[in-house]
């Protein structure tokens, strides 16, 4: 009887979170998406592993643009797994970076440089021009 009662209130909150990510959508020309897809004007250069979009925002700035995405991740290892899909798409190590440490991936291609935070959890994506 419970799951029953339970069952409106649940497609409730699924319809009021798929208005809200209209609205903000809507709003920002498609730059901000709160989960399911990558903003508008994501590299299609730039692979992503599967997983579920949490966020996703895109920004202009004197003529650039740049993204951030998070994604609750379906592999067991999905930082490994972002570096190779990225080496496989052509980046390389990012050398202008830091030094690499433990759970960040920093490379670049012709275009883009590509950095990736993560752990066995999920991954955050930020991509911007060269």
């Amino acid at each position: 009887m419970t799951a029953l009662g339970i069952a409106p209130l649940l497609s409730g909150c699924d319809a009021v979170g798929g208005a809200v990510n209209t609205a903000v959508t809507d709003a920002s020309g498609g730059n901000v998406s709160l989960g399911g897809q990558l903003p508008a004007g994501w590299p299609s250069e730039v692979p992503v592993i599967d997983g579920t979009v949490l966020f996703g925002a895109g920004t202009s700035t004197s003529d650039q643009q740049g993204w951030v995405v998070t994604i609750d991740a379906t592999s067991a290892d999905p930082l490994a797994d972002a570096r190779t899909q990225l080496e496989e798409a052509g980046f390389v190590a990012d050398t202008s970076a830091s030094g690499e440490t433990s759970g960040v991936v920093a490379m670049t291609n012709n275009t883009y440089r590509v950095v990736v935070v993560g752990n066995k959890d999920g991954i955050l994506y930020t991509v911007t021009p060269l």
